[in-house]
């Protein structure tokens, strides 16, 4: 029976599970990790922290595995590079304890351990398009490896597809993208400031094309799908073939045929006076003329409005939807809107950098997002789709003025008639004061003084 992948995988994952190995206690500070190739996966600054309190709390569930690094007493990192970092964060707010960590040695095999590593990853983590790209990249060289060795049966492509939990639609999508996109827009895809449909459909164009898409790019900040197939040239509509002009009959020295008998080119041909007529005809699409500039027509917000290749109502949600700003932030803007505010609109909303919440919007379906004030601007992510995207403050003060101005969103200041509901506190106590104890009728009476004195009374 040939060489199986996922098979191999699966044990291996049950032998790491069953073994009788003993972990070892290495210095955190003595583990360094793989190099990038191996390595391609990013950590996030908050999932570090959230995963170094965990451990903090609990403790280290899962033993990071590693190797040796020949002529050093350091080790290299194959499986737990999140926790390392973890663990050094730990470290650098001054807790010694958790220097020394429980690890698991393993014996040096570069194609297992990579494939240990990936597999690990696909089905125990979320992965953006740009890693699942660089995955089969390195999963296809792996293979190409084993196979100098082992057997290696079935498609290839199925095999990769199988090893990270996909199919082969997306791994032929990522391996156009990772073969044939160009460099500055392959930069562009891992930032996740286009989408992977968007990448490769750019994909799909030749290479000075792509160049000349990608100065357009430069200068609006945004690309879609759409955009990229409206630069392919459409295909020229198929004309009929004309028929050839007949040769004249040669009609001299030609014998005049007996009464009854038909040459054959006087034959009718069978079926010709019954042939439907074809016709092609091609319909061009209709231009895309969507107005994705203009904040505002008609006296209403443009919900086609992009900023940098999102929409707006992404960052409208982030702005009213969220727990970004609170009643005080709104006090604030109203002040600004007055002429009272101490500083301008986008000094105010910077004061306001580092705050980040999340929320959910309502699109084709129910999208969540997360949004961080940075101290560029407001940064909103698409956690399904993977898109990023930012709006400056200039830009974000501008859309929270027009939500005020269309009445998306309204300030209300509720004012208390203080005057009004001493009067009738008053005579509610009266009505009740026979079942008040002594001191409940001194505080409640010390509240009305106070009371009338805010009143003006």
């Amino acid at each position: 029976m040939g060489f199986n992948i996922n098979n191999f995988l699966n044990a291996e994952s049950k032998k790491e599970i069953k073994s009788d190995w003993k972990p070892i206690k290495v210095s955190a500070r003595k583990l360094r990790p793989a190099p990038d190739k191996k390595n391609f996966y990013h950590a996030e600054d908050k999932e570090i922290k959230d995963l170094a309190e965990s451990i903090e709390l609990i403790g280290l569930q899962q033993y990071p595995v590693i190797r040796p690094v020949e002529g050093t007493d350091e080790y290299e990192v194959i499986a737990g590079h999140k926790r390392r970092l973890a663990i050094l964060r730990l470290l650098d707010e001054g807790k010694a304890e958790y220097e020394m960590i429980p690890c698991r040695v393993e014996t040096p095999d570069d194609i297992r351990n990579e494939l240990i590593l990936i597999f690990t990853n696909s089905t125990q983590r979320e992965r953006t398009d740009y890693e699942k790209m660089r995955e089969i990249e390195r999963v296809r060289e792996l293979l190409t490896e084993y196979q100098k060795t082992h057997e290696l049966t079935g498609r290839r492509q199925n095999i990769i597809a199988e090893i990270l939990g996909t199919n082969k639609t997306k791994v032929g999508t990522l391996d156009n993208i990772n073969n044939n996109l160009i460099a500055p827009f392959v930069e562009e895809f891992a930032a996740g400031k286009i989408s992977t449909s968007a990448a490769n459909e750019i994909a799909g164009l030749e290479q000075d094309a792509q160049q000349a898409l990608y100065e357009t790019y430069k200068e609006t900040g945004s690309l879609t799908a759409k955009d990229a197939k409206a630069v392919k040239e459409p295909q020229e509509p198929s004309e009929t073939p004309q028929e050839p002009p007949k040769e004249e009959k040669a009609i001299e020295n030609t014998p005049e045929p007996e009464k009854g008998q038909e040459t054959a080119q006087d034959a009718p041909e069978s079926g010709f006076m019954n042939e439907p007529e074809t016709k092609v005809t091609y319909n061009a699409p209709a231009p895309d003329n969507t107005d994705r500039k203009s904040l505002i027509i008609n006296g209403k917000i443009n919900m086609h409005k992009e900023y940098n290749g999102m929409a707006v109502n992404y960052f409208m949600g982030a702005v009213i939807g969220s727990d970004l700003f609170g009643v005080e932030f709104w006090q604030g803007w109203k002040k600004c809107d007055s002429g009272n505010c101490a500083s301008p609109r986008v000094l105010y909303l910077m004061d306001y950098a580092g705050t980040a919440a999340t929320y959910t919007i309502q699109t084709d379906t129910t999208e969540k997002c997360k949004a961080v004030l940075t101290d560029t601007g407001l940064e909103v992510l698409r956690e399904a789709a993977g898109q990023t995207a930012v709006i400056g403050y200039d830009e974000l003060a501008e859309l929270i003025d027009i939500m005020i101005y269309t009445k998306v969103i309204e300030i209300k200041t509720i004012e208390s008639d203080m005057k009004y509901w001493a009067h009738w506190t008053a005579k509610e106590l009266v009505s009740i004061s026979n079942y008040l104890t002594e001191s409940e009728i001194y505080v409640l009476q010390d509240l009305m003084m106070r009371c009338k004195e805010r009143a003006g009374k």
